[in-house]
């Protein structure tokens, strides 16, 4: 572990500038964390796999979900101390009263979500979604970035049938034509398209939505815990470090992680960015998904919520201030 090294160091960073206290003594101290066992959490889960988390003094204990949503739920529940989740849970559970922070954006894209639709539906074109019957996972990145699309092209979401269905279930609920479409986020894109071969249009587009995936933790947690808060930032941004030098070994243990295919990993890398971050556009992304959420009434709030006051910024700051871009 190098301790000695790091004992004498006097402010001398031996990690790449992001270290900035020793490694501590003793043996790890315990956390629980609930995954989205998808590629948006990859460095998350690059961290368990390599054992950053360990080098930073925390044993991690992993809760697995098909995506996140169901982790923020564990998290709220009691169950894990850190989730990884999109922003739009993370909204619908502010606007209910949830004292939870994001204390880092892992990952961002603009493409990693899609809707699919079935071609001998009549679907060819986005316009030709009206009227038709389409699963989403509501109060996820797939119910939002649906009513984007279907908004941009002139429908509104009156003029089509939503079906809540889980994201995993969607790609044999178009299959078997249950649905006329579907509304879902990777790695169910890369799923469902290869469940329908030919028969399935997509549809995305890269100019109305970025989507962003998070750990947030509660804040009583932060408070009581500032100090583990920190060490999973590190861990965090070995991860990062380690992605970008050694990208297929970073492929391989997320599919391993995720049980998906290593194809499904390497198609969706290349449109997605793996950095620990905290930026204005996740704040403004929340702000205007608090909007649509009050205009098409999905949540009893009336009220944008501060979302200044559930980001933790001084965490990261003070691992590598350089990526803390939100104005106060």
């Amino acid at each position: 572990m190098g301790l000695l090294v790091l004992g004498l160091a006097t402010g001398a960073c031996l990690f790449a500038c992001t270290r900035t206290e020793d490694k501590p003594a003793g043996p790890p101290e315990k956390i629980t964390i609930a995954y989205s066992a998808t590629t948006d959490a990859a460095l998350a889960e690059v961290a368990q796999s390599r054992g950053f988390y360990r080098e930073e003094g925390l044993e991690a204990i992993a809760r697995v979900h098909p995506y996140g949503k169901l982790a923020l739920e564990d998290l709220l529940a009691g169950k894990a101390d850190f989730a990884t989740v999109a922003e739009t849970p993370i909204v619908f559970a502010i606007m209910k009263g949830e004292k939870i922070s994001i204390i880092a954006t892992i990952q961002t894209s603009e493409v990693m979500n899609a809707v699919l639709a079935r071609k001998d539906k009549g679907v060819r074109s986005p316009g030709d979604l009206k009227g038709k019957k389409i699963a989403a996972t509501l109060g996820t990145t797939s119910d939002f970035f649906l009513d984007a699309l279907l908004g941009v092209h002139g429908i509104s979401r009156k003029e089509v049938t939503i079906v809540d269905l889980k994201a995993e279930a969607m790609p044999a609920a178009l299959a078997q034509g249950k649905v006329d479409a579907v509304s879902t986020f990777a790695p169910y894109v890369a799923l469902t398209q290869k469940k329908l071969g030919k028969n399935v249009t997509t549809f995305r587009d890269k100019d109305i939505y970025r989507s962003t995936f998070n750990v947030i933790t509660t804040q009583e947690f932060i408070r009581k815990n500032p100090e583990k808060v920190k060490k999973m930032l590190r861990a965090l941004v070995k991860a990062e470090r380690f992605v970008r030098a050694n990208p297929a070994e970073a492929q391989k243990i997320v599919a391993d992680f995720c049980g998906v295919e290593l194809s499904v990993v390497r198609d969706i890398w290349a449109d997605t960015r793996f950095a620990v971050m905290l930026d204005q556009p996740l704040l403004l992304a929340m702000e205007d998904e608090s909007r649509w959420a009050i205009d098409n009434r999905l949540t009893r709030a009336r009220m944008v919520p501060n979302y200044l006051q559930f980001i933790h910024i001084d965490g990261l700051k003070s691992i590598k201030p350089e990526v803390v871009r939100i104005l106060r």
